[in-house]
């Protein structure tokens, strides 16, 4: 379904160029769900934001493949792309709050992607966007489909924005630090949502994070990056109890353990 090829992200700054993500592959499979794990300035970000083709097309120089569906998005125009976001490929970011717009109600908000790639009436689009609510396992979706962002919790933003991702089923979902700013119970009732999101839909699920234990929870194979490199990749299970490269071995090594 995916397949990244040599992508390269380079940032041209007056006479110097930074390269932030160097020669990535990897693929993924309808309903894989894969973690891409680092530190910040790893290139996992990029990388995702590339394959949204949510970068923008004339302040960086990007190279190589992204083939979804057959399609290369590196190469096709900006309508056709547009055709594929939000519809067969969606995004949920780090912070709810930034993304939704606090001046519109979450309905309208969960709505957008039925106004752009469907022609549904206002009463579609609602009974559309409660059950999309309700599918997120939001106890009292019509109040919150009334409800301005900063009326909501900070799991229920997150949950909300879950829901206007998966309005129309992409086949891809991309998951962008999804969990950071919440608290340890709310992440694993996250992580169990996007479970069953993959499980009951076939949902292909790529898990960007810096939080190793969520990534070996969640996935099935895995992406360490380092320094916009792939520094090793394979299943969740053989990295995490046998990484063979030294950075990955830093990083499980410095997963938090219980005392208990």
């Amino acid at each position: 379904m995916l397949k990244v090829e040599d992508l390269c992200i380079k940032v041209h700054d007056r006479k110097t160029t930074d390269t932030l993500v160097k020669d990535v592959d990897f693929e993924m499979n309808k309903g894989d769900i894969m973690g891409i794990v680092g530190e910040s300035g790893s290139g996992k970000t990029m990388t995702a934001l590339a394959i949204a083709g949510l970068l923008s097309r004339h302040d960086m120089e990007k190279s190589g493949h992204i083939i979804f569906e057959g399609i290369n998005l590196l190469d096709i125009k900006r309508n056709v792309l547009r055709k594929i976001q939000g519809n067969e490929i969606a995004m949920v970011f780090q912070q709810p709050l930034n993304s939704l717009n606090p001046l519109k109600k979450v309905g309208w908000q969960v709505e957008e992607s039925l106004r752009v790639h469907t022609s549904m009436d206002k009463s579609e689009m609602k009974e559309r966007a409660i059950e999309a609510l309700r599918d997120v396992e939001l106890s009292n979706p019509e109040a919150v489909y009334n409800s301005y962002p900063h009326e909501l919790s900070g799991g229920m933003r997150q949950r909300a924005m879950i829901a206007a991702a998966m309005i129309i089923q992409p086949k891809l979902l991309i998951c962008d630090e999804p969990t950071t700013a919440l608290d340890v119970t709310i992440q694993a009732q996250i992580v169990e949502l996007l479970k069953r999101i993959n499980k009951e839909r076939s949902t292909a699920i790529l898990f960007i994070s810096h939080d190793l234990s969520l990534v070996n929870t969640l996935c099935e194979r895995v992406v360490v990056m380092q320094n916009g490199l792939v520094a090793e990749s394979g299943i969740c299970d053989d990295i995490f109890n046998n990484p063979q490269n030294d950075y990955t071995k830093r990083l499980i090594a410095s997963i938090p353990r219980s005392p208990f």
